[in-house]
């Protein structure tokens, strides 16, 4: 049985058995009530979209979506290029079992109210305004007026939902799912009652980049950049780089990966998704590393989802105009942990991204041999000591942290061709989201996207 990076919070936190921590998974039923007006409203669909394809890799064949079977049958709002309904959408994520047309089904684990639909006790309200996503309990949080300015705050929103589900089913924190979270992806710094965090409609959007690493967080950005609401997605040049191939750990954490492109690379994978939506692409099978050079005839912003400090200490080399940059937490402890930088930026990339030292070093290596030798989950997946310190190095990766990372590298993307606010540094955790930090440098101007080419939403 393969190690999941989701199931592993368990096994690393509670020395649970792997299989025991996907059953608990499985048993965790999460229902989504969208009401019809969902139908009208691309923003909407991106939320209800996002948080099912989340739910269902966090609760595997536990989601189920509530839907009258008028909205069902509505058009895809999203990538019209499919010419897909709302229902084949979702059903291609949850299975057609999955679905269902009774408004008043409801889970004591979860329960997501999108749109007009009635909501039942306990459940979360999932709603935007703006650049505003709000979530809380829907006997508190109203709707908001829901104002298409950027599909991005539906895609923070359904983040925060089903991150709040996870944190009250894992028991990380006693509040989620009894509080409201509200964040503007305008003005991440600011109180969302701030007129200025409801932010512009969004007019104009990138139309070359480069999308660096296409792992958890890579896919997490080409969701984020493929809902976007392009008047022309012919027009748009990706070039993704990676040189790896999808691995079995990678479908629950990527979505964009399944079962079936299991071992193709993930490149051409992430190629065909795009071009599917009318995209092109470009596709670099290389390492990124110190000798990495961007040319003249090449886009200038790039968007990177390393995990690794080497490879991102590269980036300040590689002749980008504009770099947008986050990392994850990769333990138990800090999975939720998610950071944004931007280059330029005041510090240099060694102080960004330093090695740790080599006492700390040490001190990891002897707690990852530790864990190897007393695990009883390891011992059942792995015959020698070599192989289970192998697994207790791989990192805890939860799919709706690496959509919330998205939300503000794509936010951050945005408000640069619209002379918006400069956020060179920003980190959030999600189980403490009040605490978010957010360092301001002022605003963009014109001469920030001098070199980057643009074309407009729709």
């Amino acid at each position: 049985m393969r190690l999941s990076r989701i199931s592993k919070l368990f096994v690393d936190r509670d020395d649970m058995k792997v299989r025991e921590a996907l059953l608990r998974r499985q048993n965790h039923s999460v229902t989504l009530i969208c009401g019809l007006d969902v139908a009208e409203s691309y923003t909407l669909q991106l939320a209800v979209l996002t948080a099912a394809s989340l739910a269902a890799r966090c609760f595997p064949g536990a989601v189920r979506v509530a839907l009258d079977d008028r909205l069902s049958a509505s058009p895809l709002l999203l990538w019209p290029t499919l010419q897909l309904t709302l229902g084949q959408a979702l059903s291609e994520i949850v299975g057609v079992r999955g679905l269902s047309s009774c408004h008043d089904l409801s889970s004591d684990h979860g329960t997501l109210v999108f749109g007009d639909a009635t909501a039942p006790k306990r459940a979360l309200r999932v709603t935007f305004d703006g650049w505003i996503a709000e979530i809380g309990p829907a006997t508190t949080v109203d709707r908001l007026p829901e104002r298409g300015f950027c599909a991005l705050a539906g895609l923070l929103s359904a983040s925060l939902a089903v991150s709040e589900i996870f944190m009250s089913f894992a028991e990380i924190s006693v509040e989620a799912t009894r509080r409201s979270i509200a964040v503007s992806l305008w003005r991440p710094d600011a109180d969302v009652h701030d007129p200025a965090a409801q932010g512009v409609p969004i007019q104009f959007l990138p139309k070359e980049l480069w999308l660096l690493g296409l792992g958890h967080l890579g896919n997490a950005y080409l969701w984020a950049l493929g809902a976007l609401p392009y008047r022309d997605t012919r027009e748009i040049e990706i070039f993704l780089n990676d040189f790896d191939r999808v691995d079995p750990e990678n479908i629950e954490t990527g979505l964009l990966y399944t079962d079936a492109v299991c071992s193709r690379y993930k490149t051409r994978v992430c190629s065909a998704w795009l071009e599917e939506r009318g995209f092109r692409t470009r596709i670099v099978e290389r390492r990124f590393d110190e000798d990495f050079r961007c040319q003249a005839d090449e886009p200038q912003l790039a968007l990177c989802g390393f995990d690794k400090n080497p490879a991102r200490r590269s980036l300040a080399t590689a002749n980008f105009d504009r770099v947008i940059e986050s990392g994850l937490g990769g333990m138990a402890d800090n999975f939720d942990v998610l950071t944004v930088h931007t280059l330029p930026n005041a510090r240099p990339a060694t102080e960004l991204w330093p090695d740790p030292p080599s006492e700390e070093e040490a001190v990891e290596v002897k707690r990852l041999t530790q864990v190897a030798q007393d695990s009883t989950a390891y011992a059942a997946l792995e015959p020698d000591e070599c192989g289970r310190f192998n697994l207790a190095g791989q990192s805890v990766a939860v799919p709706f942290v690496g959509t919330a990372a998205a939300s503000f590298v794509l936010a951050e993307t945005v408000r640069l061709f619209h002379d918006g606010p400069a956020y060179p540094d920003l980190k959030l955790r999600l189980a403490t989201p009040s605490e978010l930090r957010a360092t301001s440098c002022g605003t963009y101007a014109a001469q920030n996207v001098a070199q980057l080419p643009y074309s407009k939403s729709k």
